[in-house]
């Protein structure tokens, strides 16, 4: 029972993990650690996920490219 509990809660530390690294602290779980009063909302709303901001780089770096090699056409 103990081996179970234990897997149990590493699949849950995990998910929540995921969650966060996805979504950003603020926007986790709807809100929920903002809510709880476990993270501070940021005025700025600037609080981005580490995929969104992954995401946004090479999007930056894609488009970069693409100007560069429109100069030589």
């Amino acid at each position: 029972m103990g081996k179970v509990f234990g897997i149990l809660l590493i699949v849950l530390g995990i998910w929540v993990g995921l969650e966060v690294m996805n979504e950003g602290t603020e926007s986790a779980f709807d809100g929920a650690f903002v809510r709880a009063g476990l993270v501070t909302p940021d005025p700025a709303g600037t609080d981005e996920s580490v995929a969104r901001r992954a995401a946004g780089s090479v999007d930056r770096s894609f488009r970069l490219a693409e100007d560069r090699l429109a100069e030589f056409e």
